[in-house]
């Protein structure tokens, strides 16, 4: 009975947020769920935030693959600070887990020499509610913020108990938003984006819910698509045009 239950739950998450759940530790994490009395939604009932939150929460930490970083700051945003002067540039993080893509690149824009005239805007968006909270509040281990320097640490930073608590940019807006990626109604929402930083989301997707995602990109971009290494390049280059760099490659609508 247990096991059918389970099978059904995982059946229904991999539905309605698009992932692909078919390791063990995924079965293993519901029956824990329903093991401490989590809910069983009905059939028409919305699944539940916790239960969607366990097979959705994942481990990232400041900087990581810090060259796309660099190309953002050195290449991609002078190229955009050069248009419409008009419109702030506009980038997004998706999936932004608990927010240190986001504030990676916020950390980057504040320390740079390099100054825009257009106004910069973040927001990350993410399916878990729970990493959304902890994006909102920027607080962070030692192990989070380890590839810091510790100048930036004591500029951006204020240390509490050991935990580390991000400070607010005066020039820079910096935003989190919780939702699915497969909903229309987010993307009418959240708008169009000129960098959309999409790093290794692919890899819990089948090939057709990589297909659809992409075309959604597509749609809502007007600029830089920055993918991480695991992603499905294959259909990237399909629908967009890949630009080649020393450390892999960026894409452009």
């Amino acid at each position: 009975m247990k096991e059918a239950v389970i099978t059904s739950l995982l059946e229904r998450i991999q539905k309605e947020t698009g992932i692909v759940l078919s390791r063990q530790t995924d079965r293993d994490r519901i029956s824990r769920y329903l093991d401490n009395g989590g809910e069983i939604p009905g059939s028409a009932e919305v699944l539940p935030v916790s239960l969607i939150n366990l097979v959705t929460t994942n481990e990232t930490y400041f900087e990581r693959e810090a060259h796309h970083f660099d190309r953002l700051i050195e290449e991609i945003l002078p190229n955009l600070d050069a248009l419409d002067p008009q419109k702030p540039i506009r980038i997004l993080s998706a999936p932004c887990s608990s927010g240190e893509e986001s504030y990676s690149i916020a950390l980057r824009l504040s320390a740079s020499s390099v100054k825009f005239s257009r106004p910069i805007e973040i927001i990350g968006i993410d399916i878990s509610e729970e990493m959304i909270q902890k994006a909102r509040k920027g607080v962070y281990s030692p192990r989070s913020v380890h590839a810091l320097d510790q100048s930036v640490l004591e500029r951006y930073f204020t240390c509490v108990d050991g935990y580390y608590h991000i400070l607010p940019f005066s020039s820079l807006s910096v935003r989190f938003v919780s939702g699915n990626v497969f909903d229309p109604a987010l993307w009418n929402s959240l708008g169009s984006f000129d960098v959309i930083f999409s790093r290794n989301m692919m890899i819990y997707f089948d090939s057709l819910k990589n297909r659809e995602l992409l075309k959604r990109f597509k749609e809502h971009l007007r600029g830089y698509l920055i993918l991480g290494h695991a992603d499905d390049h294959m259909q990237a280059k399909e629908l967009f045009t890949p630009l080649r760099t020393e450390r892999g490659v960026i894409y452009h609508t």
